[in-house]
């Protein structure tokens, strides 16, 4: 949808003669009134228009297809007095504010001029309720108030005490027809709201193509696949979604159709947001809408803190800890539940309330939910998180040469999409030998990770930007990508004397010194002795390397075989050998690290990942487009 045209475009051609004929006769009507500033006509008893031109329009927000708006602008005027039998005359600029209303449906109807009045440029003008295009101006600490204005008028229910917000209903209460098709092949787009009778079309699973389908204005498609891609709680939200659109955005359409005969519906994907605000459009401030206050409508403030209230204290009696990450993330869940919305919607409702704690649970990075955890408030501050996942993880080693100093120290662990400070306080290894954090760090995760500043940034394949509150969340259908940036934040430098001072007191340092000390000349030798040191068979070292058993007898039997980096760099994975040990095997090795992609996250897995399986590091390296760490033939 190209070219918008402004309401002030709109009403500046259709109705130029109607103001310039009610202005006329204002003017002629009301010399005297006028704010005269000549020096040949200081008391005019005759006035006449010659132009004008409209500088803005105020535009107040009505009930209905009702448009009151008030159109300012400045008129060219010849005033003229006669002084001692002569006719003086002379032209000046006096703004005016021409008030109207108009009824917009299928084009502007019953335009009417209610008053005329001299306008003062000193003079503060009214706040306008709508842009120039039309869409109601909302800030967003009045979206709740918005929300409520919503339910009292579909669903006063919801405001009295706490209860799920019923979308079909609320739909039907509105005069909508809600329709499940299938809207796209990928299922990219969740849902559409239609406001005018159109031809649309669908895409038919049977025969894999698409198809036209005759659709009526108030008409809301959703795509079925919404209940198995995501939940109940998005096909909710998705409903609720379109319904905001209707109630707020009809006039824009209105607007649209004047020039547009093809604006007739809004395809939205239901994301958290969207450009930056300086540069969004008409319809990103309608996504943008929509998408902060379906939530709020879905999750009423009043009902939903006293509902967020009553599950803290009840889970705090049920679960009898005072582990708040365990306590939110069985809050998030029934939360989630009770209004029948997404568990994601459920944290940054809360989050949003005021419940800041919610932001360590249900956090969904790199295909999964990471485990629970807890912090000081003042630890993290708005666009910042702990949480980075692999692939911005590699970027920032890449690209940060502060940040790869630090990994390559050997003080952090990547461990479940946080990079922790090495110690045995904050990690441990799980029945399966791989590392976790402890329970002590999942409750203090500000005392032992490190924080990283939260970006969005253009996704070129679907084009669109939207802002995320201390939260990672990508999807294939996200038309956005967060990435993470290492913060050089005091909190950061806190965590990395913590490192430093803990490296200085832990005896693994002395430990590792006296293993290097000891080992062999030979990479074949030095194999055999880290085998033997940790206990580790051919047949163990296979299974948690994945490289066959055969190669690995030649590793450690034949002093000129030589493997290549991925394998030396798989059996130091499976080996969970420390970084020292690692660069000791690959320099004996004969291999050296090279600037290439491939090599920098082989460094990174040696270097900060070590303590993960290896399928974990296949994959980092597959999603990079790299070859997995598998057997060598």
């Amino acid at each position: 949808m190209a070219g918008l045209n402004s309401f002030r475009d709109v009403i500046e051609d259709m109705f130029y003669n109607d103001i310039f004929n009610a202005l006329s006769a204002f003017v002629e009507d009301n010399p005297s009134r006028l704010e005269n500033n000549s020096y040949r006509v200081q008391n005019p008893d005759e006035a006449a228009l010659s132009d004008f031109k409209v500088q803005f329009v105020n535009i107040t927000e009505s009930e209905g297809n009702e448009v009151l708006f008030d159109v300012v602008v400045s008129a060219e005027v010849e005033i003229a007095e006669t002084v001692r039998r002569n006719r003086e005359t002379d032209g000046i600029e006096q703004w005016f504010r021409v008030s109207c209303t108009a009824e917009l449906e299928d084009g502007i109807q019953d335009f009417r001029i209610s008053d005329i009045q001299i306008y003062s440029k000193n003079r503060r003008s009214t706040q306008n309720n709508l842009s120039e295009y039309l869409v109601p101006i909302i800030y967003k600490e009045h979206l709740d108030n918005v929300a409520e204005n919503f339910l009292a008028k579909y669903y006063p229910e919801a405001l009295t005490e706490p209860m799920p917000v019923p979308s079909r209903e609320v739909a039907k209460r509105m005069g909508l027809d809600v329709q499940e098709v299938h809207i796209t092949k990928t299922c990219s787009v969740f849902g559409q709201i239609y406001f005018s009778d159109c031809e649309a079309r669908h895409y038919d699973s049977d025969t894999r193509e698409y198809k036209p389908l005759a659709v009526k204005r108030g008409t809301i498609l959703i795509d079925p696949n919404v209940f198995f891609m995501r939940n109940v709680g998005s096909v909710n939200n998705t409903i609720i979604h379109e319904c905001v659109h209707w109630d707020l955005h009809k006039k824009f359409f209105e607007l649209e159709k004047l020039y547009n005969k093809e604006a007739r519906s809004i395809s939205c994907q239901v994301q958290e947001g969207i450009r930056p605000e300086r540069n969004r459009t008409p319809l990103d401030w309608m996504e943008w809408q929509a998408n902060a206050l379906a939530p709020r409508i879905l999750m009423p403030i009043r009902q939903a803190r006293q509902k967020i209230e009553e599950l803290i204290e009840k889970n705090k009696r049920v679960l009898q800890t005072e582990n708040m990450a365990d306590i939110m993330e069985s809050v998030v869940f029934e939360l989630s539940d009770f209004f029948e919305v997404s568990k994601q919607a459920a944290k940054i409702r809360m989050i949003d309330l005021g419940y800041t704690e919610a932001i360590g649970v249900f956090t969904y990075v790199d295909d999964h939910y990471i485990s629970n955890y807890t912090f000081e408030r003042s630890a993290l501050k708005n666009n910042q998180t702990f949480t980075i996942g692999t692939q911005d993880a590699l970027v920032e080693y890449a690209l940060n040469p502060d940040f790869r100093q630090l990994i390559d120290s050997g003080k952090y662990v990547y461990v479940d999409a946080h990079f922790c400070v090495n110690d045995t306080k904050y990690i441990r290894q799980n029945e399966s030998g791989y590392a976790e954090l402890t329970d002590y760090a999942r409750q203090h995760i500000d005392e032992c990770c490190l924080i990283f500043d939260i970006k969005a940034r253009r996704n070129d394949r679907y084009g669109a930007k939207y802002y995320t509150e201390c939260v990672l969340f990508r999807n294939i259908v996200s038309d956005t990508i967060i990435e993470a940036k290492y913060s050089s934040s005091p909190q950061n430098q806190r965590t990395e004397a913590r490192a430093v001072e803990l490296k200085k007191i832990s005896n693994e340092a002395k430990r590792t010194a006296n293993i290097m000390r000891g080992l062999p000349a030979t990479f074949s030798d030095t194999l055999v002795a880290h085998m033997d040191r940790l206990e580790i068979t051919v047949e163990n070292l296979e299974e948690k390397s994945l490289v066959n058993a055969r190669t690995i007898q030649r590793m450690r039997n034949d002093e000129r075989y030589q493997p290549k980096l991925g394998t030396i760099v798989a059996v130091c994975i499976g080996l969970q050998l420390n970084p020292v040990f690692s660069a000791d095997m690959i320099r004996k090795s004969g291999n050296t690290f090279r600037a290439t992609e491939e090599h920098i996250i082989y460094q990174m897995l040696l270097n900060s990942y070590y303590q993960n399986s290896i399928y974990e590091c296949n994959e980092i390296l597959q999603a990079n487009n790299c070859k997995p760490l598998t057997k060598e033939e």
